[in-house]
């Protein structure tokens, strides 16, 4: 499978940063577990799987069951998917690009780190073992045909060793580059795949959180650079990283800026690192960023504010309050954009009794986020030919042409995903794709040989 990305267009999103936003936001609490020790409590990642349908990961795990995975629908109908055993916990999982969900586990009990997969509908879970004694540092990413994930182990002196590892969608495992002492120790909240098709992360020269910090890259080989080292630190636990829209990463640190209330930065993926702007001590406090079809950057902060970063006329600003007691979650606040462009949400506290973290949605009127495809694997074949699509916003993909003929059969695995076969009177040039929300054209053609 060819391992290119299509360079990213510039403005991948479909309406420019800056635009208005017309309504008052409406806050909707979706679901908070109402008893102790529900399954799916302490809600911490969420993905669209189907418009207006979310699989969420609860990370609560006691005697009786492990880490769980539910559904949620856009007016909050609740269904458990499963459960991992007893003891099980994880707070990370990707959609593969054949459709099932992979969910890194580690057993409490046993000290054991597993691998598990299912279908969508969370059925046929299936178990790997991680090779030795490695297990995931919950980092794990869909990329095509592959999941990327950090990996982790423990010396003889008792000392965490981290590996960048590859996990085919069977469950092997592959370690591609064994971080070394001068390699430093990966410390952030996840890695990002940027525009160059390489992954980045922030690390430490210590384990810890302790500064200097930085921002490496990994190539899909496993080659090891470090991208920038960061003139000031501030460890909060989270220490997000995204590639945004203009080729850029941004993150967020929590202690930072001229009232150390946190600052938005941007580094380039040449090495330029810019502050792009602080924090009062109103909204003090960023622990997570996104990018949404806006073209801004929202994201929450411990002052329980969200936040929008207006890319264009470059002004932070209070988006919605959260309220100070809790009641409607406590941010960290992980968000997405869902395709009815509403912000969707999960905080692993806070909440209703027993305060064991919400779902919630966040209507700003944004735009419905536009399909965008920025690779096609392989960019060239014959009629019969399978092709993914690989990009953002694919889900509920109704038309994929090939130079302006259409594709005999459309499978959608995930919302990054969407997997086609050439037809038999298709010619060279570019894909189209259509869904509910607008249409997108590649730059580069596929090749019909």
């Amino acid at each position: 499978m060819q391992r290119g990305l299509i360079a990213t267009i510039g403005l991948l999103l479909v309406c420019a940063a800056g635009s208005a936003v017309a309504q008052t936001p409406v806050y909707k609490l979706l679901w908070s577990p109402g008893v102790i020790g529900t399954p799916g409590a302490q809600p911490t990642a969420i993905m669209e799987v189907a418009p207006g349908l979310f699989y969420v990961l609860g990370a609560y795990d006691g005697d009786t069951f492990g880490a769980s995975v539910f559904s949620i629908t856009s007016a909050g109908t609740f269904k458990l998917l499963y459960s991992l055993p007893p003891y099980y916990t994880s707070v990370a999982f990707a959609q593969g690009t054949n459709g099932d969900l992979y969910v890194p586990g580690f057993d409490g009990n046993i000290k054991q780190y597993y691998y598990f997969s299912s279908t969508g509908a969370g059925t046929n879970v299936v178990q790997y073992p991680f090779p030795g004694s490695w297990g995931s540092a919950w980092h794990t990413l869909a990329a095509p045909g592959l999941l990327y994930d950090i990996f982790v182990t423990v010396n003889s002196h008792g000392a965490g060793v981290f590996a960048f590892g590859q996990v085919s969608e069977d469950g092997s495992m592959k370690i591609l580059h064994q971080f070394s002492a001068t390699d430093g120790t990966p410390t952030g909240a996840n890695l990002a795949l940027a525009a160059d098709n390489n992954f980045y992360g922030i690390g430490n020269e210590q384990p810890g959180g302790i500064s200097p910090g930085f921002i490496f890259r990994l190539t899909p080989k496993g080659e090891y650079s470090k991208l920038l080292t960061f003139p000031k630190f501030s460890y909060n636990g989270i220490l997000n990283l995204i590639s945004a829209s203009d080729g850029n990463l941004y993150g967020v640190f929590a202690g930072l800026g001229p009232t150390n209330s946190g600052i938005i930065y941007k580094a380039t993926l040449s090495g330029q690192l810019q502050t792009v702007v602080a924090f009062p001590p109103s909204m003090a406090g960023p622990m997570s960023i996104m990018q949404a079809a806006d073209g801004n950057l929202y994201g929450g902060t411990k002052s329980q504010a969200i936040f929008r970063y207006d890319m264009t006329a470059h002004t932070l600003t209070n988006a919605f309050q959260l309220p100070s007691g809790g009641v409607d979650g406590l941010c960290t606040c992980q968000l997405i954009q869902g395709m009815d462009g509403k912000l969707y949400g999960v905080t692993n506290n806070g909440g209703p009794w027993p305060g064991d973290g919400v779902v919630f949605s966040l209507d700003f009127g944004l735009p419905r986020p536009k399909p965008v495809v920025t690779a096609l694997y392989p960019s060239a074949g014959a009629a019969g030919q399978q092709v993914m699509l690989w990009g953002k916003y694919l889900l509920a993909a109704s038309s994929v042409t090939f130079n302006g003929a259409p594709a005999t059969t459309i499978h959608i695995t995930s919302e990054q995903s969407v997997s086609v076969t050439v037809p038999e009177d298709a010619t060279s040039g570019p894909v189209t794709i259509t869904t509910p929300n607008g249409t997108f054209t590649t730059t580069q053609p596929f090749t019909v040989q």
